[in-house]
């Protein structure tokens, strides 16, 4: 069952307790921060600056529906991390689910996602909207994508955004979920100029990964295909030589009904890791990941790290200072709990 049918030595010294204890010091801590202003799932916040202070900004997503409907949000908000405080900014020109959000210097990009109304609830979206200052100014318009494509990792890097996998239609009709398909196509926006250029497409196409940036080289983590569900195949893309290598993959969860790798989850960068936390599987079970897993890249491996106190998908994560901070998604698969949980992780002593 897919996701949218489903919708519709020393150590030998310690005592027992201490050594898990020593076990615990080691992983990573979740901590509940302010709720965000709505609830929302299918959301791909980013980092932003706001009056000089780095913020994490969400815009869009899915709310909870009436009838077997998709609920869909044009609200746009802003979370000042020192201060544990949400603010609401300009909202959209139009509801949005899926809609992905990228920072580049002075401004904020929203991009693509999905339209839903009488003429379908996954009508796929190229536009992309522009802001400069969330509490000044409304969205504006920019150059669309070349298609449409959705649920793809959006990452900026080096002054150019970059859309990767997802979504895509797969004929002319694009109103509904089956209407699409997988694709592995990868475009940079170039905000100077206004303008999309293609780059070596994702080796193996998937919709609803994570991503993140680190040491000059940008991830893709794990997700899921429309025919075989999810799949735990992680790959990094040089942008400079524009060729792509496979990479350790997302390792066994620790529920054993769970498959391996984890659609809609989220992903962050913080001191030289990456942390990939959250998503959900469907199939004989459905269910929501708690896991967290570090990769660490002097050791090109997968760690299992502090379980999510609040497990959920469909959720965003933006790293901040010395902490990633896990925003909106479900408790449940599918629609189910869609929540305004915020959460806090704070690294490892390891590091």
């Amino acid at each position: 069952m897919d996701r949218r049918s489903f919708l519709i030595a020393g150590g030998a010294a310690l005592t027992a307790p201490s050594a898990a204890r020593a076990a615990r010091d080691h992983l990573g801590r979740w901590t509940p921060r302010a709720d965000m202003p709505f609830a929302a799932q299918e959301i791909y916040p980013a980092e932003f600056r706001c009056g000089g202070e780095p913020v994490v900004v969400v815009a869009g997503g899915i709310t909870a529906g009436d009838g077997g409907k998709l609920g869909v949000t044009d609200a746009c908000a802003y979370y000042v991390a020192v201060a544990d405080i949400w603010n609401i900014a300009a909202t959209l020109p139009a509801p949005r689910h899926h809609l992905a959000l990228a920072s580049m210097k002075e401004s904020l990009f929203a991009i693509g996602g999905f339209a839903a109304d009488e003429a379908g609830q996954w009508r796929m979206q190229r536009d992309v909207w522009r802001i400069d200052d969330l509490n000044r100014e409304n969205w504006r318009p920019v150059a669309p994508m070349p298609l449409p494509q959705a649920e793809a990792v959006t990452l900026s890097h080096d002054g150019f955004i970059h859309v990767i996998g997802g979504r895509t239609p797969k004929g002319e009709r694009n109103q509904d979920w089956t209407d699409q398909t997988d694709t592995g196509a990868h475009w940079t926006y170039d905000p100077k100029e206004d303008t999309w250029k293609a780059r070596a497409p994702l080796p193996v196409p998937r919709n609803s990964a994570a991503g993140a940036v680190l040491g000059g080289e940008l991830y893709v983590v794990s997700g899921r295909t429309v025919a075989n569900g999810n799949t735990p195949v992680c790959h990094a893309y040089d942008p400079k030589a524009d060729t792509w290598r496979e990479i350790a993959s997302l390792p066994r969860p620790s529920d054993p009904k769970a498959p391996r790798g984890q659609g809609g989850l989220a992903a962050a960068a913080l001191n030289g890791s990456i942390y990939a936390f959250g998503g959900e599987w469907f199939g004989e079970t459905s269910g929501v990941y708690a896991d967290t897993f570090v990769y660490r890249p002097e050791k090109e491996m997968w760690f299992p790290d502090a379980v999510m106190s609040r497990p959920r998908h469909g959720l965003g994560a933006v790293a901040l200072g010395d902490a990633i901070y896990a925003v909106g998604g479900a408790t449940g698969p599918s629609a189910n709990g869609t929540c305004a949980y915020v959460d806090r992780l704070d690294q490892s002593p390891l590091g």
